[in-house]
């Protein structure tokens, strides 16, 4: 139990800039795809391999969540920071050795910031009273989203192109990364000698066994397959956003399509905001449904205009209604889960982050089966990057169903 009466400005603030870190070390996922297409000259489905390898990090959320209930809050944020730090450094000599190597020290370096994800959130919550957990989450996500807009920014000085030919600036794309390394270990070095308050732990141990049953609420089930599909949409917009803005659509370059990149994590920045007053007034799920279907009109209308200047748009205004959706997936999956299972489903779900790198891949591969083939080499520039979107429609239905039947479901008595 956390003391009203003590000052947590401190250990918000350090809380909320290991989620600025760990938001700009993720997406900084969408300019490494066609950085590493580039400097290793590979096809998209191979390049989305990046994704592949730092999501799959997240499989060892519910164990870290034992991890983080043993050793504390402290312990536990210092460990990811370090682990993102030597991911990032190892990241540089990388580069040099082989793509391999490379995916090896992004899933290193995700190692770390899921470490730092199941740390600093519950922490961030338990960072003075329940009546206000609501919008401390909301202010540091906001603050996570910020991270999201300045990764695009900086990848748009390590990718560049010229009539149609990609290039890119190794020697600051190393610089980044050591940057980032030299942060994360600092940090950590620093945390050390700080005093965090202490968040006791109230679960019953003597609880367990209803812990182990969290796998037996469908609902809950649902909820994990449910998030698998919102990472397939959140990622996927930036993804495949810069090879299609650079080949599928007349006249844009990939600067261009850099800098209009930072407007979709812009969007989740405003409407986490927007989105705390809405959550307050109205039914959760009927805001999920109403952004949901918002979101099939957008995705139609892209495809409507594909391959013209305002297709771009559809794509980009999505941020803005899927700002809430993981809250409010995360909410309706937990619904009446008891406090003795709450941290196996809190982990539960956060596993289905996973989907993430097998969706990025078979997008890939459908992306690569429409470019042309010269001697066993893909041409990039005649690739259909916006067909990948068609997975969209998918992803949106399977939210829609859980938002009406999905979470509703109950196990038997």
């Amino acid at each position: 139990m956390v003391n009203s009466k003590t000052n947590y400005t401190v250990p918000f603030a350090i809380m909320s800039f290991l989620l600025f870190l760990l938001g700009f070390v993720t997406w900084i996922n969408n300019i490494l795809v066609p950085f590493m297409k580039v400097q290793f000259s590979i096809s998209e489905s191979q390049a989305q391999l990046v994704s592949a390898a730092f999501f799959s990090a997240y499989i060892i959320s519910i164990p870290v969540g034992g991890i983080v209930k043993k050793l504390g809050y402290k312990i536990s944020v210092i460990i990811g920071s370090i682990i993102t730090g030597i991911g990032c450094a190892v990241f540089i000599p990388a580069l040099g050795i082989g793509y391999t190597m490379v995916l090896a020290a992004l899933f290193v370096t995700a190692i770390g910031v899921v470490i730092l994800q199941v740390a600093a959130n519950p922490y961030v919550i338990a960072l003075g009273i329940p009546e206000t957990s609501a919008s401390r989450l909301t202010l540091a996500m906001a603050i996570n989203s910020l991270a999201a807009v300045l990764a695009p920014v900086i990848g748009g000085y390590i990718l560049s192109s010229s009539n149609g030919d990609i290039s890119v600036n190794e020697s600051l794309a190393k610089t980044m990364f050591i940057v980032l390394a030299a942060i994360s270990i600092g940090t950590a070095v620093l945390l050390v000698f700080m005093n965090l308050p202490a968040i006791e732990d109230e679960t019953n141990d003597s609880t367990a066994g209803e812990g182990r049953r969290a796998w037996s609420y469908p609902h809950l089930i649902f909820g994990f397959v449910a998030i698998g599909m919102y990472m397939g949409l959140e990622v996927g917009v930036g993804n495949y956003f810069l090879n299609y803005v650079e080949y599928n659509v007349q006249g844009k370059t990939m600067d261009y399509a850099s800098k209009i990149l930072g407007f979709y994590p812009l969007g989740f920045f405003i409407g986490r905001l927007i989105g705390a007053g809405l959550l307050k007034k109205y039914e959760v799920s009927k805001v999920l449904l109403v952004n949901s279907v918002i979101c099939v009109v957008l995705l139609a209308t892209f495809f409507i205009t594909k391959g013209s200047t305002f297709s771009i748009w559809p794509l980009i205004a999505q941020g803005l209604f899927l700002s809430i959706m993981w809250s409010v997936l995360f909410d309706l999956s937990m619904k009446d889960i008891p406090a003795s299972a709450a941290k196996l489903g809190s982990g539960i779900i956060c596993t289905g982050v996973i989907f993430t790198g097998m969706w990025m891949f078979i997008m890939g591969k459908v992306v690569d089966s429409t470019a042309t083939v010269t001697n066993g080499i893909i041409d990039p520039a005649t690739a259909n990057y916006g067909i990948a979107y068609a997975f969209f429609f998918l992803f949106y239905a399977y939210i829609i169903f859980f938002t009406l039947k999905g979470s509703k479901i109950r196990r038997s008595a």
